[in-house]
């Protein structure tokens, strides 16, 4: 088990790359779905012989009840099978790796491994994300910033895929684990990267996690110590990233600094509010694309709660007959944020289902971090801010469909969910 999940942590985050550049072949872009399949069976088969006794009562409720929405949804839709292949396919993939920390203890140099391997892999996005910058740079492509994305696809994934890897850092440093030096070199280097993407959401994001972690991490009465100690590195890290992004953003067509897009109010409502409503041409802003689904929900109250069913509103690479129905009508939105994606597909019980299971997640990491000295006790306070920072970010891109971002949610979900679960049975 531990070498499936070595493979699935470089699947998820470097095979999609390296296939892209003809690495490797490119059926080994689908690896981690291909390790899905087996993670599942392991998980029946263990999980029944053990009667899935580290699973809490509270997740086979939120998981069945989502099931029974989905179905529902289906149902409700008269939806054909393509499109529900093509929505499990995206959003049920990661979900049996939730499920193998319940029924495969993994021991603490296991884990360390798997943090070792994450810590090599977030610093080599440095040099991969450089190399892509200047070569944008070198054809004069100033305004393509999204192809700054190191090995992860997106841009925007970098920068939060970084902010969570930097979260558990602070973590280790914190419960000394990790020296302040390094750090403070990790956070330097890691800054690198999501200073020269101009990805918008980073400055909100970073100091978030960043200060959630350190205010849970400090001791009682080393708390305003602490405060100040994450402010200067905040400090820092703005000096940093402030004048590198706006150093590339004036060579844009349309240029701007971070600070008055952040600062001026109306620049900064039309970039979340674009008016695309139904039948504009224009693309969603991350407000259209939840307000626009409320409102369309709204006009049917069995839709309203089940959605037009699960991979109905979304577009699928495997083709027209996976590709929803309704993804002609509102692909605008579905495209831009998971919440409207699961606001439409999955109604609102849906999609508050789903932010009670990240609550669900977030309350054990909160336990687990307050009552744990080891390791995992480790992990599971880095992850209290990456789990709010994930949460946040389901409103801000696709997230659900990043393979990168939810099978590693989803994994040390499970671990901390079933260490919690280990504490409560004593």
């Amino acid at each position: 088990m531990q070498g499936m999940m070595l493979l699935t942590i470089a699947a998820v985050t470097v095979a999609p790359y390296l296939t892209s550049i003809w690495a490797l072949p490119g059926t080994l872009k689908f690896l981690a779905e291909m390790l899905s399949g087996p993670a599942a069976l392991y998980v029946l088969i263990a999980g029944t012989r053990q009667s899935f006794h580290l699973v809490s009562a509270k997740y086979w409720i939120a998981f069945g009840a989502l099931a029974v929405v989905l179905l529902c949804g289906a149902i409700a839709n008269g939806e054909g099978p393509g499109p529900v292949i093509s929505g499990m396919r995206y959003c049920l993939r990661a979900i049996p790796f939730f499920f193998i920390p319940a029924v495969y203890a993994f021991k603490e140099w296991q884990l360390r491994q798997h943090l070792r391997m994450l810590t090599a892999l977030c610093l080599l996005q440095v040099p991969i994300a450089a190399y892509q910058r200047h070569s944008i740079m070198a054809t004069a492509h100033y305004t393509n910033a999204d192809a700054v994305f190191g090995t992860l696809g997106q841009s925007g994934v970098l920068s939060i895929f970084l902010t969570c890897a930097l979260c558990l850092f602070a973590a280790a440093m914190l419960r000394g684990r990790l020296s302040r030096s390094a750090f403070c070199i990790l956070f330097v280097l890691l800054l690198i990267p999501m200073s020269i993407n101009e990805t918008k959401v980073t400055p909100i994001v970073l100091p978030l996690g960043l200060l959630i972690t350190f205010l849970l991490g400090a001791p009682a009465h080393k708390r305003l110590q602490t405060a100040v100690g994450a402010a200067a590195i905040l400090a820092v890290g703005g000096a940093i990233f402030v004048p590198v992004f706006d150093y590339y953003q004036a060579k844009t067509a349309i240029p701007y600094k971070i600070g008055d897009f952040l600062t001026n109010t109306a620049a900064f409502s039309s970039y979340l509010d674009t008016g695309a409503r139904i039948g504009s041409d224009k693309e969603a802003g991350r407000v259209d694309a939840i307000l626009i689904p409320l409102q369309e929900l709204s006009r049917d109250p069995v839709t309203s709660v089940f959605g037009f069913g699960l991979g109905n509103a979304s577009r699928s690479s495997l083709g027209p007959t996976f590709t929803g129905d309704y993804y002609g009508i509102y692909g605008r939105y579905t495209r831009e944020t998971s919440m409207a994606t699961f606001l439409l597909e999955t109604g609102v019980l849906g999609a508050v289902l789903i932010l009670w299971l990240h609550w669900l997640v977030f309350t054990d990491a909160l336990f687990v971090a307050r009552h744990d000295d080891g390791l995992i006790g480790t992990l599971a306070l880095g992850s209290v801010a990456a789990i709010v920072v994930t949460t946040a970010c389901l409103f801000y891109i696709s997230l659900h469909i990043v393979e990168s971002l939810s099978y590693m949610f989803w994994f040390y979900a499970g671990v901390i969910a079933a260490t919690r679960e280990r504490m409560r049975l004593g």
